[in-house]
């Protein structure tokens, strides 16, 4: 909000002072807040060019409901002085931060928001309002600095159809010896110690009996067939949410999985792959404003949409 107004009537009285009161007074208010109007606007069409801001960047991930902190730094690039600027951040809602750069060459200022929903979260600085000494003038000055942080899946219990058993691993079958590398070239697997929730089709009972505890592989190649899950380009966040909760419990029954979304896709077949997974799913953009016709890959079997909306595919034969 400018004050332009406010010196319309200012000066209005000191032309009344000066023709009915005294020439001297009136002529000195005038030249004096006449002087003040020119330096507040020289100083603001000289400092408009002459300064930059830089969104800071953000790193690792963060859980929903969590606070996602930013910042912000002004910085003089030559003749510059901003006594009032107002950053506009957009981000799970418009921001405003407030500061000035006058007697210093650089600012930094910090400002936080709460991450809602699951997936990708985008901090965009869209510009910076600047007003000169007298408040006459505000000036938009636009940036066009982004930032993203991940924000994990929530934990939360599948909500959908049950799945076929047709589209799950066939537990009859045996184990397809896939070999993974090891150091040196050659071919064998990794293994760790067996943790709450590994398949018991992954256990290495040879190596089990000679450590005297339970093994498990690390391969990922176990010859069953996967359960491929797609999530719809205008998906939303809760969709997000219920594709991790299947996946997990399909990991959980020994099964391999794969999400699809935007033409990337991630597998999982064991507890450490599924927090990977997790973490990928953190980063993935979940928005209904893609409008674009949506092919399904022919493998798929359960298909997200919309505000978490599932659907079983049964495979022909």
């Amino acid at each position: 909000m400018t004050h332009i107004g406010s010196y319309i009537q200012i000066m209005f009285f000191s032309a009344l002072f000066l023709i009915f009161i005294s020439g001297d007074i009136g002529w000195a208010l005038i030249y004096t807040v006449g002087g003040i109007i020119v330096a507040s606007l020289a100083l603001i069409l000289l400092s408009k060019d002459h300064f930059s801001a830089k969104l800071s960047e953000l790193s690792g991930v963060a859980n929903v409901g969590e606070k996602i902190e930013f910042e912000v730094t002004l910085r003089k690039t030559g003749f510059c002085v901003l006594p009032y600027a107002e950053i506009c951040i957009d981000a799970e809602n418009d921001i405003r931060l407030r500061t000035s750069l006058v007697f210093r060459n650089s600012v930094s200022i910090k400002g936080s928001f709460h991450a809602n929903h699951s997936g990708l979260s985008r901090v965009k600085l869209t510009k910076v309002i600047i007003r000169d000494f007298a408040g006459l003038v505000q000036m938009n000055i636009p940036f066009n600095e982004e930032s993203q942080k991940g924000v994990l899946p929530k934990k939360v219990d599948y909500k959908g159809p049950e799945i076929f058993p047709s589209v799950l691993p066939d537990d009859s079958g045996e184990t397809e010896e896939g070999a993974s590398v090891l150091h040196g070239g050659l071919p064998g697997y990794e293994h760790r110690e067996y943790a709450a929730g590994d398949s018991l089709r992954r256990i290495d009972y040879k190596l089990s009996a000679k450590k005297q505890k339970l093994m498990v592989r690390l391969d990922e190649s176990t010859g069953y067939s996967s359960t491929n899950l797609f999530i719809e380009p205008n998906a939303l966040p809760a969709c997000c949410d219920n594709a991790f909760a299947l996946a997990g419990n399909l990991i959980m029954r020994g099964g391999t999985v794969k999400i699809t979304h935007n033409d990337e896709s991630f597998t999982a077949a064991t507890p450490e792959t599924l927090q990977k997974m997790r973490e990928w799913l953190a980063f993935q953009e979940f928005s209904d404003d893609n409008e674009t016709e949506v092919t399904l890959p022919e493998d798929t079997n359960v298909v997200f949409s919309g505000n978490g909306d599932v659907r079983a595919i049964v495979p022909t034969a």
